[in-house]
């Protein structure tokens, strides 16, 4: 009896000794001010009845936080937790491109075709390959760009692509990068029709499933989801439903949903070649090369950025009512995600540099000393040849004008900031938070410009000059008035002293429009 007594305590002696151990594990994971850090970023959604926001951060394979903001639910007082299911927009193109490497890897097609060998009929498919689709090179033009575009109705994928075949090319395959959703949704169509299954079947059958990603999948307009957050649009402080999207139309675009917890094992499965083989995965996190040699920084699915020394590969996405960022630093193998429902959001809530602040506040030791145009001086006649205007597409542009040896940036309905000297062509645009970067065409003559911001790359085409007008101020009258762009963005024109102003909440300010 008394051996059994004493097996019995050696037992229990073992089973606190483990826990104690396995406690001091989790302690020293924890990171010394994470929880303050993040909890100061996500402080507009702790009041009140507002959208949330789920948050998740992994190093080492190990979670070392995840918590819910706000509410996903505002009518019913549903909050957020790690659990809740968001749609997760442009963060889907990563899936759709791994989805095409995999069928690589099975001897099924390769990156190199011609798009002609499984679209016959698509204009111009003898010049693009499946490189320019994963890569934004193709000239293709964006569908979801069109004036008149409505996801107000279903669409089938054949409807679809038939539309896009209609659209005429933006540049010639391979000469430029344009950021575009026509690329994806071709990739997506091939992805089924070289399966023999719909790509919801076959993302769930090659991924989700064997990964573990139990909530994860496509969204489909009828489909009730257990733990669905809603989409909410913020006006200035007033909260709204999101305006209606027909996800029929994103596919293989950004139709995926999912929640922070399944997020991080995709991280973990593509970073630790549980997806792809190692080399392809390679292949995948290199920056594609346009005609001209010339690099972008995008691979396949991912956006790929250098941020104080360190490299990042990231993507974002939005939809109605939702915004999302997914972030891995592989030498530290850090996992940030952050899942919106809003758009636009809460002040001082984007999910974007609220993440990046948070891996910055991470890696702080391990990352380079901020110095952005310490003491570098560009020439008045290099500056001149940069000043002009560059067109950012759905009626925004910059204007960049100089005074007193000081290049200024100016977007649509903002202040001018000034652009601080990284090098000759590169500047720091501080209003946004962004890289600017001129370039000049092989005549030497600048003809765009690069931006990049929270993660992502622009391209911006150099605008023809144009000459002022004079205008009877009588004519303005009848430009008086508010303009709904929908997704209750709203902005006003007024008059005062025969001029126009521009006004929306979310600049806060009355703008000069240039007439």
């Amino acid at each position: 009896m008394r051996k059994k007594i004493g097996f019995i305590s050696t037992v229990i002696i073992l089973i606190n000794l483990i826990v104690s151990i396995n406690l001091q594990a989790q302690e020293k994971s924890k990171i010394p001010g994470l929880d303050t850090c993040i909890s100061n970023k996500f402080k507009n959604l702790q009041t009140g009845s507002m959208p949330g926001a789920s948050v998740l951060v992994a190093q080492n394979g190990d979670i070392v936080y995840q918590n819910g903001f706000g509410y996903a639910d505002i009518e019913k007082k549903i909050p957020v937790t790690p659990d809740t299911k968001f749609k997760i927009g442009s963060v889907s193109k990563q899936f759709t491109a791994v989805a095409i490497l995999k069928l690589q890897e099975e001897g099924k097609i390769k990156v190199e075709d011609k798009l002609s060998k499984y679209i016959p009929d698509f204009p111009r498919g003898n010049e693009v390959t499946i490189y320019h689709l994963l890569t934004h090179t193709s000239g293709i033009h964006d569908y979801s760009s069109q004036p008149d575009f409505d996801m107000n109705k279903p669409v089938t994928p054949q409807a679809l692509l038939d539309i896009i075949k209609k659209l005429p090319y933006d540049f010639n395959p391979g000469e430029r990068y344009l950021y575009n959703n026509s690329g994806y949704f071709i990739l997506g169509y091939i992805v089924s029709k070289l399966s023999g299954k719909t790509l919801s079947e076959y993302l769930n059958e090659t991924f989700f499933k064997p990964l573990g990603m139990k909530n994860t999948g496509i969204y489909e307009t009828n489909i009730v989801l257990s733990n669905e957050a809603q989409g909410y649009s913020m006006n200035g402080e007033t909260v709204k439903k999101a305006d209606f999207q027909e996800m029929s139309w994103t596919l293989g675009v950004g139709s995926i949903y999912s929640t922070t917890k399944d997020l991080y094992k995709w991280n973990e499965a593509v970073f630790n070649g549980k997806v792809l083989s190692n080399a392809t995965l390679k292949t995948a996190l290199t920056r594609a090369v346009l005609n001209s040699g010339g690099k972008i920084d995008y691979g396949f699915g991912w956006f790929l950025s250098t941020n104080r020394g360190l490299d990042f590969i990231q993507h974002s996405g939005v939809s109605n009512g939702f915004y999302s960022y997914l972030e891995r630093q592989p030498e530290n193998k850090l996992t940030v995600c952050v899942l919106i429902n809003a758009l636009p959001t809460p002040q001082d809530i984007n999910p974007i540099l609220n993440g990046q602040a948070i891996s910055e506040f991470i890696l702080e030791d391990k990352m380079e000393k901020q110095e952005i145009g310490a003491g570098k001086i560009v020439s008045e006649n290099i500056l001149k040849k940069y000043v002009g205007r560059y067109n950012y597409g759905q009626g925004m542009a910059m204007w960049v004008t100089l005074k007193d040896k000081q290049l200024f940036g100016q977007m649509t309905a903002m202040e001018a900031s000034p652009l601080t000297p990284i090098s000759e062509n590169e500047f720091y645009f501080k209003a946004r938070n962004a890289k600017i970067k001129f370039i000049s065409d092989t005549s030497s003559m600048v003809d765009r410009l690069f931006q990049y911001q929270d993660g992502l790359f622009f391209e911006a085409s150099r605008l023809k000059d144009e000459t002022p007008v004079k205008i009877n101020p009588d004519f303005f009258d009848k430009l008086i008035g508010k303009y709904d762009f929908g997704n209750n963005y709203v902005i006003e024109i007024k008059k005062e002293n025969d001029k126009l102003f521009v006004f929306c909440k979310e600049i806060i300010k009355w703008r000069k429009l240039k007439i």
